[in-house]
């Protein structure tokens, strides 16, 4: 019965060329187009047809000028066999399928001359030779269009390893003769594993040219949308966490079983296979879009448009999930899902996948993002997050910290909170001196632009720092001072001298606003006597002549980490409860509780010889005052083999500080340095 049908298909179409040499000579100019328009994605096309045929293996083979590839998925028949013949005669249905339109497999024409199959009982060869014995007629002749009987001698020259290949499990095998060697490697060499994220079937790879690279993929299932893939690729090994909704998939890369943005440049568009187009996200997406023949670019037509749509509906759904949770991945999400470009900009730049993407984005679930309630632009949303009476439509600080975030939220219809809706709660609320100074920045300038509109708001706020204590405008004198961190804080925050005068002016105050103090005394070291059986973070740390016994854990210390992440570990194994706030802007980069339960910030200094200078900021000098002894500077040092850390406390009062005019900082040149050293 094979025999049968394959003679009726050769036949049928031999006559066809017989009857139209012109029509085959066209056919053969049309193939090398293809060919051409291919270049170095031959491998993928044939890896496809290999998974949309079901194979769970595929292997590429080269033994001198031979290549042999293989596959163990379902054994061709009549209809396979024509739309292999034939030109765009596909009987595969677009979605079911990768390959849908039947003339990828003509791309392999550019590195071979003769190309056998043999796949079930079906054994034949595709050579130009043969066919022009049988239509002298024609010009030229494609490779592939006329299937030709084997020859016993041809079989015979590859039998062996054929035959090797189907004891290994192989259904369907190629060998291709005749092999343009240097096109070979540059297929090889364009060869992108990574394409075997989004196949269906194949989890299997081989391929053997000068050296042997052997591909796997495991999959493990989380739920009904997720599931963990590794590629092993010889020695080297991805991660990646698979998201499935409908007909699209989001790939996010797993880099030390952390979610990690990827780079730009490798954020590809995949059509089940990866095209050369990025998708302006940390990401792999994946969907049915439509690309051009060669498979490298994107069409924008309505399947393409549909696919955008559906893969805009899988981020919005990611989003929502990940906003509400505080967890590691989520946050990784998040991450990998900001756009590289901001997204309001890019509604002035010309079509592309991203800003169809996100234009697509912004019309999804446009009432749930109305709902969200962002800080204002001018407060840090570690007291934003104080000051509010109802945190349930607000972000987490983690979120917040993530580059980014909050202007893609804005763009999805996020919106700010007004001033009206915190001021109520300022003067029973614990915030920072940098929150302070930002409110007094947002009011005072409110009052030099709009009048009096806020002037009898300001009057009673506690948001002034006068004496070490926060006061309001009422209850200032002409005999107060303000603390001068807090003026130096107000200038750095955008107002100026005569800013400040003005606005007290209008409430008949006039307060100098230097400081006659000497800013450059030097304090003595000051050392609290310790309580017995008293935990003390400072006697702990000093007492670095038995630091030995404080390598008993075993950190899994990175040189490439920061000094903030590093010190966030060690404190953290060693009883303290921290978490990393650095990004926040608040005066210092870890808070939490010390192994007694205790309140303490930390700010991480790092140098790189003991003695060298380091700098504090009028922000972070402004906290330290008013958190004193729950307030340190961590001093890390990295070193080949150890990681140092050196605590001190009360900044202010225990270090000489010389104020230097270097937009307002303060540098410390004189500190004892009595280091932890843990093995990196």
């Amino acid at each position: 019965m094979v025999i049968m049908y394959f003679e009726e298909v050769r036949q049928k179409l031999l006559n066809e060329a017989i009857a139209s040499p012109n029509l085959l000579s066209d056919l053969a100019g049309l193939e090398n187009y293809i060919a051409e328009s291919y270049n170095n994605r031959s491998f993928i096309e044939l890896l496809q047809n290999a998974d949309d045929a079901k194979a769970s293996k595929f292997k590429i083979l080269k033994k001198s000028d031979l290549l042999f590839v293989a596959n163990n998925g379902r054994v061709f028949n009549q209809m396979d066999l024509e739309s292999l013949c034939r030109s765009a005669s596909s009987n595969k249905l677009r979605g079911e399928t990768i390959g849908y339109r039947g003339i990828g497999f003509k791309s392999v024409v550019g590195f071979a001359k003769e190309i056998h199959l043999f796949s079930g009982d079906i054994e034949l060869t595709f050579s130009k030779e043969l066919t022009k014995t049988e239509i002298s007629q024609a010009d030229r002749v494609p490779l592939i269009r006329i299937p030709h009987k084997i020859s016993e001698s041809e079989n015979n020259r590859f039998s062996q390893i054929k035959n090797e290949l189907m004891s290994e499990g192989f259904t369907t095998i190629f060998v291709f003769t005749g092999i343009t060697a240097d096109e070979i490697e540059s297929e090889f060499e364009s060869f992108k594993y990574n394409s075997l994220l989004f196949l269906k079937n194949i989890v299997k790879t081989e391929i053997t040219l000068n050296n042997t690279t052997i591909t796997e993929v495991i999959k493990t299932q989380i739920n009904d949308s997720q599931f963990k893939s590794t590629l092993k690729s010889n020695n080297e090994v991805s991660n990646w966490l698979i998201s499935n909704d409908n007909q699209t998939a989001i790939a996010f890369s797993i880099i030390n079983n952390e979610i990690v943005k990827m780079p730009k440049e490798e954020s590809l568009v995949h059509a089940f296979l990866p095209t050369e187009d990025t998708n302006g996200f940390g990401v792999l997406i994946n969907g049915n879009f439509s690309t051009d023949p060669s498979r490298r670019h994107l069409i924008f037509d309505s399947e393409t448009k549909e696919s955008i749509k559906q893969s805009s509906l899988q981020i919005i759904k990611l989003i929502k999930e990940c906003i509400n949770n505080e967890d590691k991945d989520s946050i990784g999400k998040i991450n990998a899902l900001i756009p590289y470009s901001d997204p309001r900009m890019l509604q002035f730049t010309k079509n592309s996948f991203v800003k169809s993407l996100l234009d697509e984005m912004k019309l999804t679930d446009i009432e749930f993002f109305r709902q969200i309630k962002l800080p204002p632009s001018w407060l840090n949303h570690n007291d934003y997050l104080k000051l509010i009476p109802n945190k349930t439509n607000s972000l987490n600080s983690n979120h917040y910290a993530i580059d980014g975030f909050i202007s893609l939220l804005k763009f999805l219809g996020a919106k700010e909170t007004n001033f009206d809706e915190i001021k109520n709660t300022i003067n029973i609320s614990d915030i920072s001196v940098l929150g302070c100074v930002q409110i007094t920045q947002y009011l005072f300038k409110s009052i030099l632009t709009f009048g009096n509109t806020k002037e009898s708001e300001i009057l009673n706020l506690k948001i002034l720092f006068s004496g070490g204590t926060r006061k309001s405008i009422s209850e200032l004198s002409e005999e107060s001072r303000f603390d001068d961190s807090f003026v130096s804080l107000l200038l750095e925050n955008g107002l100026t001298e005569f800013d400040i005068k003005q606005v007290l002016k209008k409430y008949s105050l006039t307060i100098p606003l230097k400081s006659e103090q000497n800013t450059s005394e030097q304090s003595n070291l000051i050392i609290d006597n310790i309580k017995e059986n008293t935990f003390s973070v400072e006697d702990w740390f000093n007492y670095s002549s038995k630091q030995e016994n404080y390598n008993t854990s075993k950190p899994t210390l990175r040189k490439w980490r920061s000094a903030e992440e590093q010190t966030l570990e060690i404190l953290n194994m060693n009883g303290f409860k921290l978490e990393d706030v650095s990004k926040q802007n608040i005066g210092f980069d870890l808070s939490g509780t010390d192994p007694n339960g205790n309140e303490i910030q930390i700010e991480v200094k790092s140098i790189t010889l003991p003695g060298q200078k380091f700098r504090l900021t009028n922000n972070e000098i402004a906290v330290a005052q008013i958190k004193q002894k729950s307030f340190f500077v961590a001093i890390v040092r990295q070193t080949d083999e150890f990681l140092e850390i050196a605590l001190v406390s009360d900044p202010v009062n225990n270090l000489s500080l010389n104020r230097q005019c270097v937009q307002w900082i303060w540098e410390c040149e004189s500190y004892e340095y009595k280091p932890m050293k843990f093995k990196i």
